[in-house]
């Protein structure tokens, strides 16, 4: 077992098998570190927030039993790294690389009206608007990496 070095203030690493159940508790418990780390609720709500979104998503598409978050806080800066990974099949890394395309395509809030439109006319249940609504909300720096069957969506957010 190694302990990995943290540049920021602290960190907060969790993996777990894709299951919908812990999202709630891992969000609740993301949003109670950056509270701490912030003393700010409602940054420490809008992070927690993006951090829910790209766990669903990891856990939604996952093809294998290890979802992965990481959360890293930089106080001095107000800088806040996540970073989730997941593994998935070939398919969805396609469709994931579609809709990354379109998201982010243009100005965010345009991007966001723009999916926003396009849900309310779906007919199969889905909204992909998680994405979307990270890059709007949190107008942070957001990038994806994909390596073989192993995706990761990193979010890097200031203030």
């Amino acid at each position: 077992m190694t302990i990995e070095n943290a540049e920021g203030d602290g960190y907060i690493e969790l993996k777990f098998g894709p299951r919908w159940k812990y999202i709630a508790v891992v969000r609740g418990f993301i949003q109670n570190f950056l509270v701490v780390g912030f003393s700010d609720d409602a940054r420490a709500d809008k992070i927690a927030m993006a951090a829910s979104e790209l766990l669903e998503n990891a856990v939604k598409y996952a093809a294998g039993e290890e979802t992965r978050i990481r959360v890293e806080l930089f106080s001095k800066t107000g800088e806040v790294d996540i970073s989730v990974s997941n593994r998935a099949n070939s398919e969805a890394i396609a469709g994931l690389k579609e809709i990354w395309s379109d998201v982010m395509a243009g100005d965010p809030l345009e991007a966001y009206v723009r999916r926003m439109r396009e849900a309310a006319t779906r007919s199969d249940g889905k909204s992909q608007l998680g994405l979307v609504r990270i890059r709007y909300e949190t107008g942070g720096a957001m990038s994806l990496d994909v390596s073989g069957d192993l995706v990761n969506i990193s979010l890097k957010y200031s203030k």
